[in-house]
C-alpha cells in the first residue's frame, strides 16, 4: 500500500468520525440493556433526533464504514434487533414509511430517566420554506456555521438531516453556500521557507519522497507526496534528479526476463546488487525491453506454506514478502483470500508512546514509524484511546514564517 493511499485511508476514516459525532454523539447507556456497539449508536442517533425521523441513509453514516456492502435491508434487521432488545423498558421505536425511524415521548422519556439527564423537549417543527429551492432560513444557519467551522460538506448535510430537514446533495449545499457568499477554506497551508528548505535538501541528496515526507512530519508539517511533488515542480527542481539506467542494472533485469522472473524478484534483484529502484521504474523499464506485461507467477504449495509460516511466527508481510519475492499487497491479498489473519496486541509501551506523540503534537507519521505498525492500525488505536491527532500536526509554524 502506497503512502500516499494510506494517508487517503486516513482522512475518510478521519471523515467518517466526524460524521458520526456530528449525527450524533455517542451515549453510555446501561449495561444491564446489553446492547452491542451498533445498537448503540442507532439508539443514540434515535435519541439525540429530537422531533424528526432518522432515515436508512442517515444511520448507515453513523454506524457504518465506507467499506461495508450493507444497504437498507441491514438497517431493517438491525432496528429489528433493538427494538426487540429495548420494548420491554417501555421503549417504543416508530416507523415511519419513506420517512425513517423515531422514538416515541415515553421511550425518550425513559432514556432520559436512564442516563439521569432531563428530557429534552421536542423541538419544534422546521422553520416554513421562503426561498425558491426550498431553503429555510434555519438551514442556511447552519451551512452557515459549517462554512466558518471548515468542515466538509458531507458534515453539513448530516447536521442538515439531523435538525430535521430534508437531505440535500452536496451540490445542491455547495451551490446554496456559492449563492450565500460562503467559500471554502479548506485547503493546504501555504508552504513555508522552513519547509522549502527541508524538501530542497532531501531533494538535492537524493531521499525518497516517502523520507522527505517524513523528514517534514518530523519538523511538524504534514504535507502528502503529491503535495510534494507538486511543490518541487513550483521550485524548478523536478526533473533534476533524473537517474539513468546503468549497464549493470540493465543487465540484471535482462537476466531477470530470461529467466522468466516477476517484476518484483528483478525489483529484489536489483536491490541486492545495491540498486534502489522504485516498483514503477522497474515496471517500465522492463516493459520496455521485453514488451509484455508479466504478472507475478502463480502461487505455489510451497510459496503458501512460506506464507503460513511467517503469519504463524508474526513477521512483518514485508519480510514475508522478500522471502517470496513477491509485492506487499499480493501477500496481503493472498493472505486475506486464505482467511490468515495477523493481530500483534498493543504494548503498554507501544500505548505509552502514542500518548507522548499526542502530547507532544508529533504527526501520526513519525508515531508510526517509532511504533513500527502501520499508520493506519496506528490511527485506529488512537481512535480507541480517545486520542484525536490533528490532520496537520499542532506544533505551531509561526517561528518558520518568520524566518
Amino acid at each position: 500500500m502506497t503512502a500516499a493511499l494510506r494517508i487517503r485511508i486516513e482522512e475518510l476514516e478521519e471523515e467518517i468520525r466526524q460524521l458520526k459525532a456530528a449525527f450524533a454523539p455517542k451515549v453510555g447507556f446501561p449495561l444491564s440493556w446489553k446492547l452491542d456497539d451498533r445498537e448503540s449508536a442507532i439508539l443514540s442517533a434515535l435519541f439525540h433526533c429530537k422531533g424528526s425521523f432518522v432515515t436508512n441513509e442517515a444511520i448507515l453514516l453513523q454506524i457504518a464504514g465506507f467499506d461495508e456492502d450493507v444497504g437498507d435491508a441491514d438497517v431493517r434487521n438491525w432496528v429489528g434487533r433493538l427494538r426487540r432488545k429495548v420494548d420491554t423498558r417501555g421503549i417504543v421505536i416508530v416507523t415511519r414509511p419513506n420517512q425513517g425511524y423515531a422514538l416515541d415521548a415515553g421511550g425518550r422519556a425513559c432514556i432520559a430517566e436512564a442516563l439521569g439527564v432531563a428530557p429534552a423537549a421536542e423541538s419544534a417543527a422546521p422553520a416554513p420554506t421562503r426561498h425558491p429551492k426550498g431553503w429555510t432560513d434555519a438551514e442556511d444557519a447552519i451551512v452557515q456555521a459549517g462554512y466558518e467551522r471548515n468542515t466538509t460538506l458531507t458534515v453539513i448535510r448530516v447536521e442538515l438531516m439531523g435538525a430535521g430537514y430534508r437531505s440535500r446533495s452536496l451540490g445542491a449545499i455547495s451551490a446554496r453556500a456559492q449563492l450565500l457568499g460562503f467559500k471554502s477554506c479548506r485547503k493546504a497551508p501555504v508552504w513555508t521557507p522552513a519547509e522549502d528548505a527541508i524538501l530542497r535538501e532531501g531533494y538535492e541528496s537524493g531521499l525518497l519522497f516517502s523520507a522527505i515526507r517524513l523528514k517534514l512530519a518530523e519538523a511538524g508539517f504534514n504535507r502528502n507526496r503529491p503535495a510534494i511533488g507538486m511543490r518541487l515542480i513550483s521550485l524548478g527542481l523536478s526533473g533534476e534528479r533524473v537517474r539513468t539506467w546503468t549497464r549493470p542494472e540493465l543487465a540484471i533485469i535482462r537476466a531477470g526476463l530470461d529467466a522468466g522472473q516477476s517484476y518484483v524478484a528483478i525489483r529484489e534483484a536489483l536491490r541486492h546488487a545495491g540498486f534502489d529502484r522504485g516498483r514503477s521504474a522497474v515496471y517500465k523499464q522492463a516493459t520496455s525491453m521485453s514488451g509484455d506485461r508479466r504478472a507475478d507467477p502463480p502461487w505455489t504449495d510451497r510459496d503458501v506454506a512460506i506464507l503460513r509460516r511467517g503469519y504463524a511466527e508474526k513477521a512483518s508481510l514485508r519480510t514475508i514478502a522478500e522471502e517470496l519475492g513477491r509485492g506487499v499487497a499480493g501477500v496481503a491479498s493472498k493472505a486475506s483470500k486464505l482467511g490468515i489473519k495477523q493481530r500483534h496486541r498493543w504494548t503498554d509501551e507501544e500505548r505509552a508512546r502514542l500518548i507522548r506523540g499526542f502530547d507532544a503534537g508529533e504527526a501520526l507519521d513519525v508515531v508510526s514509524r517509532d511504533i513500527d505498525r502501520p499508520i493506519a492500525n496506528v490511527a485506529a488505536e488512537a481512535r480507541r484511546m480517545g486520542l484525536q491527532f490533528a490532520p496537520v500536526p499542532r506544533r505551531t509554524q509561526a517561528r518558520d514564517l518568520a524566518a
